[in-house]
């Protein structure tokens, strides 16, 4: 079958905008997290997150400004990674086949910042708007993206929680496999902002709270004295192609896409603060993903963890990891996006991925933030703490659903030598 090749990135996340912005400040170790601005955290135990500032959607997209004031954040925020991934892939939209070009958008929360408005907007019997009843619909964000850009292919949408982003270039990269498209525009977006999901997190014992008057030193993956998830917004856009389209057409990629799999742990019940840590189904997305692939535990190079700094499921991750990778596990490279960026539903496992291609194309790994007394019970990993120069050729990366329902791995590694960009 075809493989699919990650032409163009567009990262819109707390630390930059842009590849070279965005990856320049993940290597120097700055942090996005701070105090919430976007909504009244007075009633939040929590009152940090990675906010994506000054983000102005004029810049990338004409009638950035009327968008903006009329659409939900998640749509704005993806408009704007899609144009980046765009311009970065250098993909003339108007030569190619608009037929053959999909989108694939992955959201977790959604709209539900703006549903929240529309509500308040009819309990005080103000007018709603035409668009309201559009835009309350999760699929709106892949409507909106596809009438912008005029790509006529399939369009899909998958809420998979916090995995959404990575599984709907899973889904992408089937659907060039299969034959069914020849390029995708795929993105992974999500602002979880709000009060309501700051209650409801915060009711499930979920987010760092010891933190509030350091924040940057609040989201700390595998470290002892970690406490809990920092939310946020953010998301990330690619340009997925078939090798043969992307050479058509003289393309240049970060990565391949090796191979995928979302794994369920069944039958099981939701416990926010005692979950059972059966890590067989994380183990299965690892092997099966590196399956997919046709890769063994000693061909992977680099790990992109889901490391968000949960008490319990940094335990399981690295408990998953050792039954995957045995005595090796120790030598692995460890990188989390998430002390830097926090957990922010589709958006994060999106910026996960694209981390993951810079690393190849780039030759480093960035350094986690805040890990710095790497807890026993997650066992012996070597996470990254400072950048580190390696000529990794492929990268496992893993995301965590809410309450460990499911478990996403994608293996990543770098494109044919003739479609590969220069450092």
């Amino acid at each position: 079958m075809t493989k699919a090749v990650i032409t163009g990135i567009g990262p819109v996340s707390a630390i930059g905008e842009g590849v070279d912005e965005f990856w320049k400040n993940l290597l120097s170790g700055r942090s996005g997290i701070a105090r919430i601005t976007r909504c009244d955290v007075s009633r939040s135990d929590s009152k940090i997150g990675a906010e994506v500032r000054n983000f102005r959607l004029e810049r990338y997209v004409e009638g950035g400004r009327a968008i903006t004031r009329t659409s939900p954040r998640p749509v704005v925020l993806a408009l704007g990674a899609a144009a980046l991934a765009i311009e970065d892939a250098v993909l003339d939209v108007a030569a190619a086949n608009r037929q053959r070009i999909g989108v694939f958008i992955g959201t977790s929360v959604g709209q539900l910042e703006y549903c929240f408005a529309l509500r308040d907007q009819w309990q005080a019997d103000r007018p709603l708007t035409a668009s309201g009843a559009f835009h309350a619909f999760n699929h709106s964000v892949a409507c909106v993206i596809s009438s912008q850009f005029d790509l006529q292919g399939p369009v899909h949408t998958t809420s998979t929680g916090c995995n959404s982003g990575m599984d709907a270039l899973g889904l992408a990269a089937r659907a060039i496999a299969l034959g069914e498209v020849d390029a995708a525009l795929v993105v992974g977006t999500d602002c979880e902002l709000t009060p309501e999901i700051l209650a409801l997190l915060n009711a499930s014992a979920s987010l760092a709270t010891r933190w509030n008057d350091r924040p940057e030193a609040a989201s700390r993956p595998f470290d002892v004295d970690r406490d809990g998830n920092v939310i946020g917004e953010g998301a990330a856009a690619f340009i997925v192609e078939s090798e043969s389209h992307a050479r058509k057409r003289g393309a240049r990629a970060y990565a391949a896409i090796a191979g995928s799999a979302v794994q369920s742990a069944g039958r099981r019940r939701y416990h926010a603060t005692r979950p059972a840590l059966d890590m067989r189904p994380c183990v299965r997305a690892f092997r099966n993903a590196m399956a997919a692939a046709a890769w063994s535990a000693s061909d992977v190079h680099v790990f992109n963890a889901n490391g968000s700094a949960s008490r319990n499921y940094d335990r399981l991750e690295g408990m998953a990891l050792a039954a995957t990778f045995g005595t090796r596990l120790a030598k692995l490279p460890i990188h989390s996006t998430k002390g830097a960026l926090g957990q922010h539903g589709a958006g994060s496992s999106a910026l996960q991925v694209t981390a993951a291609c810079l690393t190849i194309a780039r030759g480093q790994v960035p350094p986690t933030l805040n890990c710095d007394h790497l807890d026993p019970a997650c066992g012996p990993l070597r996470v990254v703490r400072e950048p580190l120069d390696l000529d990794a050729e492929r990268v496992l990366v893993h995301s965590i659903g809410l309450g460990g329902f499911y478990y996403s791995a994608m293996a990543i590694e770098a494109p044919a030598p003739k479609l590969r960009r220069s450092r």
